[in-house]
């Protein structure tokens, strides 16, 4: 902790810059980094208040008793970010689709292929724009049936819509429900 000279205390953010310029004396690089913590501290009120916003009441609170206990904050910030994130999957076009599988009509390699993600080239008559409540199924689907942390869900769902925008308009990449709620993902290696 830094001991001072004066009767005063530093506001929060000179304090913040009085201790980056101690290790990092660059001033240029200080501001950049001080940027990056309010734009990520705006992203989390804001993702807050867009999933809660005022008018609706929300049950509980959770106060930390040992504010140290970063595992706990990461949980919370990690759940919140996927939420947020499963929101942006849900409204992104031709991303979740649904069809019928009917396993007669399939080769071995075929169902091997649907299996392992590559259904957009077997299934033929895939519905690409589900209703709404079909998509949030899928994306609590995903939630129930894919066993990892929070943080590698995360990133696996976000490789596969990085890699479904950049597909420049061929659906190679996507997520899909077939009649039976079962759920057909490529595997992406991150």
């Amino acid at each position: 902790m830094l001991s001072y000279k004066y009767d005063f205390e530093l506001p929060s953010k000179r304090r913040t810059f009085l201790w980056l310029y101690q290790v990092l004396p660059n001033i240029d690089l200080i501001k950049d980094i001080y940027k990056l913590k309010e734009d990520s501290e705006l992203e989390d009120t804001l993702s807050y208040h867009g999933l809660c916003p005022r008018n609706i009441k929300t049950e509980g609170t959770w106060i930390p008793q040992h504010i140290n206990n970063n595992f706990k904050i990461t949980s919370i910030r990690d759940v919140m970010k996927l939420n947020v994130f499963s929101m942006k999957l849900i409204q992104e076009e031709g991303l979740i689709s649904t069809f019928v599988m009917d396993i007669e009509n399939y080769t071995k390699d075929e169902l091997e292929e649907i299996t392992y993600g590559n259904w957009i080239s077997v299934v033929p008559n895939i519905n690409f724009s589900p209703t709404l409540q079909t998509k949030i199924n899928v994306i609590n689907l995903i939630y129930t049936s894919i066993v990892c942390l929070v943080e590698d869900l995360y990133i696996n769902l976000t490789r596969l819509h990085h890699m479904y925008k950049n597909a420049h308009g061929i659906n190679v990449y996507g997520i899909a429900c077939d009649q039976n709620n079962n759920l057909y993902m490529p595997f992406i290696h991150v």
